[in-house]
């Protein structure tokens, strides 16, 4: 089992409990990075909500397709690669390279995610 199949199993299990996705996945995610330059916390800030999304996907789509899960993914990971400092107020000169792009770094959050060792998830929840 992949390391974000079981966080998403563990959320998906613990979400009843109406804490949230959010708290849970902070201390999975960190932020130490913030502290290093001025540059920095918002590619962070934008990395840390890809994730968030990938793992908010996983957990309310459980048990549907993986290619279901991924498209789920894109649709939301894209609004926050085009308001991203890198993109927003820019023109685009080729949409579907964007769009390509949007699905090479959605993909590569998910990798990021599943190279992960499932042992890593915690299933204790820290009110």
């Amino acid at each position: 089992m992949s390391f974000l199949k079981k966080l998403g199993q563990v959320l998906a299990t613990v979400g009843a409990t109406a804490l949230g996705v959010g708290p849970l996945v902070a201390p999975l995610l960190g932020s130490k990075g913030n502290q290093v330059s001025a540059g920095i916390p918002t590619v962070i800030n934008d990395l840390t909500a890809i994730s968030s999304v990938v793992i908010q996907i996983e957990t309310a789509l459980q048990g549907q397709a993986g290619a279901d899960k991924f498209k789920a993914a894109v649709a939301l990971v894209g609004p926050i690669i085009k308001t991203s400092q890198i993109v927003s107020g820019k023109k685009i000169a080729d949409p579907a390279l964007l769009d390509k792009g949007i699905e090479e770094v959605t993909q590569g959050v998910v990798d990021v995610l599943n190279s992960l060792n499932a042992d890593s998830v915690s299933t204790e929840v820290h009110a």
